[in-house]
C-alpha cells in the first residue's frame, strides 16, 4: 500500500466501474452515516466523504497533501500505516472502497450496501434498524435487484435468476 511522508502528495483517481455495477450509495449520504459508520469507523468514513467532496470539483482525479488530508478531518499526520491517519486510511482498503493503484489510490464513487457478514456483526437495534431501511427502499426492479443481490455476496448468475424471478409477476 502506498504510504506518505509529511509532505508527500497522494493522488486519488476514480475507480473505473462498468455502468451496469455503478450501483451503491453517495460516500455522502444517509445510508453511509447510518450502516457503515460503525463498520468503517468515523475517521474512514470522513476520509471517504472527503475523497467524494474532491471528486465532485476534479471528476478525472487529484492530488492531495496527505498533511492536508488528514487536517481536514481532525487528525495529525504521522508517517506510516500506525498513525490514526493511516489505520483509517487502511481501514477504507480494506472495505475495499479505496484500492492502491500505481499512480495512487483508485476511489469508489459509489458504496454498496453492507454485506450479511457486515450486518451480522452490528448491533442488534442497528441490525434492525437496517432492516426497517431495507423494507422501505426495496424494489422490483430487475437491475436493482441483481445489483443488490450481488453487492450482499451473492454470485451473479444466482443474483440474476433471483432478480428476474422478484421482477416477474406471478398468476395466482
Amino acid at each position: 500500500m502506498p504510504t506518505a511522508t509529511s509532505d508527500e502528495l497522494i493522488s486519488f483517481q476514480p475507480w473505473a466501474v462498468p455502468a451496469d455495477r455503478d450501483v451503491g450509495h453517495d460516500p455522502r449520504s444517509a445510508y453511509v452515516e447510518r450502516f457503515w459508520l460503525s463498520t468503517l469507523g468515523p475517521s474512514a468514513t470522513w476520509i471517504i466523504r472527503r475523497l467524494a467532496d474532491h471528486l465532485d470539483l476534479e471528476p478525472n482525479g487529484f492530488i492531495i497533501s496527505a498533511n492536508d488530508l488528514a487536517h481536514s478531518i481532525g487528525l495529525s499526520y504521522a508517517r506510516g500505516t500506525e498513525s490514526p491517519f493511516g489505520k483509517a486510511l487502511h481501514r477504507c482498503t480494506m472495505f475495499n472502497l479505496i484500492r492502491p493503484s500505481n499512480n495512487g489510490y483508485d476511489v469508489k464513487r459509489r458504496i454498496p450496501d453492507l454485506t450479511i457478514r457486515q450486518l451480522d456483526r452490528m448491533h442488534e437495534r442497528l441490525r434492525r434498524d437496517h432492516d426497517e431501511w431495507v423494507q422501505r427502499t426495496w424494489t422490483t426492479d430487475a437491475m436493482a435487484v441483481e445489483h443488490q443481490l450481488v453487492a450482499a455476496g451473492v454470485d451473479r448468475r444466482t443474483a440474476i435468476i433471483a432478480a428476474e424471478s422478484a421482477a416477474t409477476p406471478t398468476s395466482s
